[in-house]
């Protein structure tokens, strides 16, 4: 009978753990909420971006539009599109891979969080 109890007393532990940590979990956020005109900056240039909703299939994100071509001074690679993660914003290449991610900080997204001198990204929300 004990060893039942104690068994029992676990596995509701468990279940309380469990349940704390996927209350605690990241939410990802949709396409629709994040789209509109973006700011990437360091400390020598800034470049206006327009995140858009529309997807990609080819990368398995959403569309980008640099209309300045400014991203190519920043990156070594062309960025093509954008995917919203729980934790912040993934920049993609063409494959679909990521070329850059912007770890969230507040309202702001850094790609080297705790790093001076970083590229920020910020929503230029109207």
């Amino acid at each position: 009978m004990k060893g039942s109890l104690a068994r029992a007393a676990v596995v509701a532990g468990g279940m309380m753990v469990t349940g704390a940590v996927m209350a605690g979990s990241l939410v990802l956020p949709s396409a629709k909420s994040l789209a509109g005109q973006w700011l990437i900056a360091d400390a020598e240039q800034q470049c206006q971006i327009e995140f858009l909703a529309g997807e990609q299939s080819e990368t398995n994100g959403y569309r980008l539009v640099d209309p300045q071509h400014c991203l190519k001074k920043v990156f070594t690679a062309e960025v093509v599109g954008w995917r919203p993660a729980p934790d912040g914003i993934a920049l993609l290449q063409a494959d679909g891979s990521t070329l850059a991610f912007f770890s969230r900080d507040g309202e702001n997204y850094r790609n080297q969080p705790g790093a001076e001198g970083g590229l920020t990204l910020k929503a230029l929300r109207q």
